[in-house]
Formats: structure tokens, C-alpha cells, sequence
């Protein structure tokens, strides 16, 4: 099965702190999957200087006439698990690989989703907001890939809908914190 990373999981530093085995950039393998698009609006907890604050995320939100770019790496079983732990407040998706653009696939695609009402951020609530990290994280990648990929990728970064906020930041949850920023353990 493959994974489709369109946040921090398109950020080859980020994504091998959820695989145990090493990664390539090759196994970052860009795509465009037909009939979502990327939003800002997945709620997670995170601590800025010690409170707990509303931290806004990249999600994926269907829409059938939209294309989103990402990309997508082979994973296990035992792989789609740790990513789960990971990316513990989404939903796990399973995106049928003929909605791929650019790469003939063969297997379907995993995607993780904040699909629960509670975790989705509304346009306007003070009492959220994006951290600046976190955009670096998606920037620091641009390197890697061509300039028709950043292009596109730069179109969900155009407009935030919530504040920035500088600042190094953590997960709140333990067990998400030690997979989004320490890593598993070889």
C-alpha cells in the first residue's frame, strides 16, 4: 500500500521519524490525487511556552472538482501502523489509486483525514492558530522537488485563515510527541 503525505510528511526530515527503516528522498514519490484538496483546519494540541493552545494543521477535505499535490511512499503494515500513532487525531482514508496523476500505482493509497467535527478548526476562532514551525517544516522541502510541484503546493500557502504564531511548539499528547518530533527508535 502506499501513504499520501501532503503536510510534514512531504519534508523527507520529518517523515523518518515515522520509519524505522531509512528513507530515501526517491521514496518520496510526487503526485496529485484528484477529488480532495489540502485546508487549514485540522485542530491539535500543542504547547506553546508551556499552555496548551489550539495548533491548526494541513487536512485534506474532498471536493470531487479539486487536485492536491503531495506525495506518496510504499509502506508496510507495521509502517501504517506507527503512522497512525503519529497522525493519532485523523482518520485513516483509503484513496482508490486510479485518482492518482502522474505516477501509475499499484496499490491503493492511505491518507489521514481530520474527519471529527471537534477537530475542525472554524474560520475565525481566536483561539486558534497556525505555528510558523510548522510552515517551515513544508518550505524547508521545497528543494527537493521540482519547480511545477512547489508551484502547485505553494497554492495552499497562499492565504492562512488563523494567526501565525512563532515559536517552537510541542504536541500535548505524549505518545504523538515523541512520533511527530523524536522519532521512532531504530
Amino acid at each position: 500500500m502506499y501513504m499520501f503525505g501532503y503536510g510534514s510528511l512531504i519534508n523527507i526530515v520529518s517523515a523518518q521519524k515515522s520509519f524505522k527503516r531509512e528513507l530515501f528522498q526517491s521514496d518520496l514519490i510526487p503526485v496529485s490525487i484528484k477529488g480532495y484538496e489540502k485546508v487549514w483546519n485540522s485542530i491539535e494540541t500543542i504547547n506553546f511556552d508551556g499552555q496548551d493552545t489550539n495548533g491548526v494543521f494541513l487536512n485534506l477535505q474532498k471536493n470531487e472538482n479539486a487536485i492536491t499535490n503531495g506525495v506518496v511512499v510504499k509502506i508496510t503494515d507495521e509502517e501504517l501502523e506507527l503512522l497512525k500513532l503519529r497522525e493519532k487525531n485523523y482518520s485513516c482514508i483509503t484513496i482508490d489509486s486510479s485518482n492518482a496523476i502522474g505516477q501509475d500505482l499499484d496499490d491503493n493509497i492511505i491518507a489521514f483525514m481530520t474527519t471529527k467535527e471537534e477537530k475542525i478548526a472554524k474560520v475565525g476562532d481566536s483561539s486558534c492558530v497556525i505555528p510558523a514551525k510548522y510552515i517551515d517544516i513544508l518550505t524547508n522541502a521545497f528543494a527537493s522537488y521540482d519547480d511545477e510541484f512547489v508551484v502547485e503546493y505553494k497554492k495552499c500557502l497562499a492565504d492562512y485563515p488563523f494567526e501565525l504564531k512563532e515559536g517552537t511548539y510541542t504536541f500535548s499528547d505524549p505518545i504523538q510527541n515523541k512520533f511527530a518530533k523524536q522519532g521512532v527508535k531504530k
